[in-house]
C-alpha cells in the first residue's frame, strides 16, 4: 500500500458535522432548523443522525447537502452509520460486529461514537472489524461531563495496526452549548453525498475544533530522512503521535508555529498530527502507516 495526501488531490475542502440530533429523536430543533443553523454558519453539509431514525438525503439549493444517517446503540456502545438505505434490525444491536456488518453490506460507513463517554475501551473496540474509525472529539460529551476526547483509545488501536480514522463532531442536541465546536473538513471533487462518502471512506479529511490544516505531505529532510510535514494555521503546539514514545512535541516560543516536520521510522507503526491553537482548539490529521510509505 502507499499513502496519498488529501492535500494533493483535485477538488475542494467541504466543512461538515457528521453527528446531529433533531426533534426526530431527542434534539430540540427540527431537521429543517438544524440544517438552516449549519448552513447559515458556513458549513457545506450535515448528517442528521437521530437515534434509530434514518434521515433522508437532501440538497438545499446548490451549496448545501445532507448525508443519510442514524445513531445506533447496543450494550456498551453507540455507532454512527452513514449512507445506508434502511435501518438494521434491532436485534443485531446485541452484537456491534453484527450491526457493523449490516451497515457495511448496505454500502454504508460506520464509526463508534463517544467511546470515552460510553465507557467503551479500546479493548472493546479492537475485535470489531469493518468500522471506519471513532470520534476523537465529541462536543456534547465534553460540554456535559468532560469526556469528549478519545485520543488514548485511538492511539491504542493504531499501535495495534488498526487502520482507523478520527472524527470530530458536535453530537448536538441543541442544549449544553455543543453546536459548532467539532467538525470535519473533507476533500472531494463535488458537493454530493456520494462524493463526500467516498472521500470519508478513503480518509480524505481531517477533524478539528478550530485550527486549519493547510498541507500535509512527505518530504526528505536535509539528512535524507523521509519526514511528515504539516502546515497549519498559527498554533501553540504541533504534536506528532506514534506508537509508544516515538513521537515528538513542538512548542511555540517567540511566535506561534505554522509548520513542523518529523521523521518516519519503521518502529513508529503510524504517525498522526495534532495542531493545537492558543485557545484550546485542536486539529487532527488522519494517521499514515509507516510501512506503507517506507516500502512504497
Amino acid at each position: 500500500m502507499s499513502w496519498t495526501s488529501p492535500f494533493s488531490l483535485p477538488g475542494k475542502w467541504f466543512k461538515g458535522n457528521l453527528h446531529t440530533h433533531t426533534t426526530a429523536s431527542d434534539g430540540l430543533l427540527s431537521p429543517e432548523e438544524a440544517i438552516a443553523w449549519y448552513r447559515e454558519r458556513g458549513y457545506d453539509f450535515v448528517a442528521l443522525t437521530d437515534h434509530w431514525v434514518l434521515s433522508e438525503k437532501t440538497s438545499v439549493a446548490t451549496d448545501f447537502v445532507t448525508i443519510r444517517g442514524t445513531e445506533l446503540d447496543g450494550p456498551g456502545y453507540h455507532l454512527v452509520a452513514l449512507g445506508i438505505d434502511s435501518l438494521p434490525a434491532r436485534e443485531l444491536a446485541e452484537s456491534p460486529q453484527a450491526l457493523v456488518k449490516d451497515v457495511v453490506a448496505q454500502g454504508g460507513l460506520a464509526f463508534f461514537a463517544h467511546p470515552y463517554w460510553t465507557g467503551q475501551t479500546s479493548a472493546d473496540i479492537a475485535p470489531v472489524q469493518g468500522i471506519l474509525g471513532l470520534e476523537v472529539f465529541n462536543s456534547v460529551c465534553e460540554q456535559m461531563i468532560g469526556r469528549g476526547y478519545a485520543r488514548v483509545h485511538w492511539d491504542d488501536l493504531l499501535a495495534q495496526g488498526r487502520r482507523l480514522y478520527g472524527f470530530a463532531v458536535d453530537d448536538v442536541h441543541w442544549k449544553h452549548g455543543a453546536a459548532g465546536k467539532g467538525f470535519v473538513m473533507v476533500r472531494a471533487e463535488e458537493l454530493t453525498e456520494e462524493a463526500l462518502l467516498q472521500a470519508l471512506r478513503k480518509g480524505h479529511f481531517y477533524a478539528s475544533t478550530g485550527p486549519a490544516i493547510l498541507d500535509l505531505r512527505l518530504i526528505h529532510q536535509d539528512d535524507g530522512q523521509l519526514a511528515l510535514f504539516v502546515h497549519c494555521s498559527p498554533c501553540q503546539e504541533i504534536v506528532f503521535f506514534a506508537s509508544g514514545p516515538l513521537g515528538r512535541r513542538f512548542v511555540a516560543e517567540e511566535r506561534l508555529l505554522t509548520s513542523a516536520s518529523f521523521h518516519l521510522l519503521p518502529e513508529q507503526v503510524y504517525l498522526r498530527v495534532e495542531c493545537r491553537d492558543p485557545f484550546g482548539g485542536v486539529a487532527w490529521s488522519n494517521p499514515i502507516f509507516v510501512q506503507d510509505v517506507l516500502k512504497a
